[in-house]
């Protein structure tokens, strides 16, 4: 096997080099199809909702769509008009924690967050819930790993806006090319292109990034290669 493929392999670009060739200094991830697998999570969720107003489950457009953006635009997106009020009161009333069970870390997720850790890498939350980010953290023991946790209900613009990153690289007083962000969806790409930060696809070949990962543990062994070029 070619050096070439044998990176590509690992999640590796070419270059070994790390965002824009600088070394790494603090990694953003996104929470849902990145930190935890989410997805039957959410569809229950907002069919749930859907079943409050007697109206049938989403489709599998709208289960998409549900994945990556705020509970506001996703209950606009799955409701009418005439229907918006009740839906979300009906989001009010449902417990997220019904959804729980149905939620998993990804693999290798605690390994790799421990290896950033014991390097002093710095690392972040940026993602479109709202409050429910802190039942996912006291769930899986996650709070102690990350500095800031940006949620859509931090920020006046959520994403694909780059003012969650923003806030994150004004925390820690890092530059664009000195930070990577870790999502799943189009809506990640876009907010790290806004942004100006290095954008690295989890578990999503279609996405154009400048790094594919399939495990967390490939997210230290990349920011140590940045360290050693």
């Amino acid at each position: 096997m070619s050096e070439n493929r044998e990176n590509k392999d690992k999640g590796l670009d070419q270059s070994g080099q790390g965002a824009q060739g600088k070394a790494i200094q603090g990694v953003i991830f996104d929470c849902d199809g990145v930190l935890i697998d989410s997805r039957q999570a959410n569809i229950r969720f907002y069919n749930l909702i859907l079943q409050e107003l007697g109206m049938p489950g989403m489709d599998p457009e709208d289960e998409e769509y549900v994945h990556s953006q705020t509970v506001t635009e996703s209950i606009r997106r799955i409701v009418p008009q005439s229907e918006l009020e009740r839906a979300f009161q009906a989001a009010k009333r449902i417990s997220y924690s019904t959804v729980l069970p149905w939620i998993t870390p990804q693999a290798g997720l605690i390994q790799g967050l421990e290896r950033l850790c014991a390097r002093g890498v710095p690392c972040a939350i940026n993602t479109n819930r709202t409050n429910t980010m802190g039942l996912i953290l006291d769930m899986f023991g996650l709070h102690s790993y990350f500095e800031q946790v940006v949620t859509a209900a931090t920020v006046r613009h959520p994403k694909p806006h780059p003012e969650s990153i923003y806030w994150i690289l004004a925390e820690w007083g890092l530059s664009p090319e000195n930070v990577v962000f870790i999502g799943d969806t189009e809506v990640d790409r876009r907010t790290a292109a806004a942004a100006g930060v290095a954008f690295w696809a989890f578990r999503n070949e279609s996405l154009n990034a400048r790094r594919h990962i399939r495990d967390h543990r490939q997210v230290g062994e990349a920011v140590e290669v940045s360290y050693c070029k």
